[in-house]
């Protein structure tokens, strides 16, 4: 028993995006936690109020930077928990087979692609990536002054949260549309094999029905000469 497959380039590509994933997820659940982004501080930092952390947009309505980035870092931080987990499982536990199974055959000849395993890790992995920018995007916009002056002053989280969206962002959907157009579709396939199933089971089924009745047919011939007697 292998531990992990690879031996067609569909196994191939689930791998390597199942790889891509967790390297992110593992970069993004670092930098939300970490207090290196900008000089030994990072979100849960109580920054001075040099500038002013809340902005006020037309028409009265206030918005808080901070909150906002935190709140973000925390949904990122969550779903990349729930991504990693899901990389590992299709990295480890799926195999070819698993996809013929009956249950699975059904689920994606109703959902189509939506439950390929490389759609449900582009669908995951965008999410995860697209909630940490926002986060590293408003902790950038909100330092931009300080790291224009100095970018040497930038840590290990803040730049490793850089690659955790891009790995999770860039690269894996660059991986999917390379996927895409190298792999073959198995819908087909799959439709094929359910059908030639089903008029399989409605053979077996018949000639199950013709024996039952060829059998009750016999049986009432015997007892007839038994019950005129």
């Amino acid at each position: 028993m292998t531990f992990v497959e690879l031996k067609d380039s569909n196994s191939r590509f689930r791998f390597s995006q199942s790889c891509l994933g967790l390297l992110g997820c593992l970069c993004v659940c670092y930098a939300v936690w970490t207090p290196f982004w900008l000089k030994d501080g990072g979100l849960w930092t109580e920054w001075n109020n040099t500038q002013s952390d809340q902005t006020n947009g037309r028409d009265g309505i206030f918005f808080n930077v901070l909150e906002a980035e935190r709140v973000f870092g925390v949904l990122s931080f969550l779903m990349a928990v729930s991504t990693g987990a899901l990389c590992l499982v299709f990295a480890l536990c799926w195999r070819s087979e698993t996809v013929h199974s009956y249950s699975n055959t059904r689920s994606l000849l109703m959902a189509g692609q939506a439950l390929y395993p490389s759609t449900l890790l582009l669908l995951t992995m965008a999410s995860t990536g697209f909630f940490f920018l926002l986060s590293w995007s408003l902790f950038t916009y909100r330092h931009w002054e300080e790291i224009g002056q100095d970018v040497s002053c930038l840590g290990s989280s803040y730049w490793l949260g850089a690659l955790g969206w891009v790995l999770l962002l860039v690269l894996e959907v660059i991986v999917f549309v390379a996927e895409q157009a190298v792999v073959p579709d198995i819908l087909p396939d799959l439709e094929k094999a359910v059908e030639s199933g089903r008029i399989s089971y409605q053979t077996k089924a018949a000639n199950r029905s013709f024996r039952e009745g060829c059998y009750a047919c016999d049986s009432k011939r015997k007892m007839a000469p038994k019950s005129l007697g």
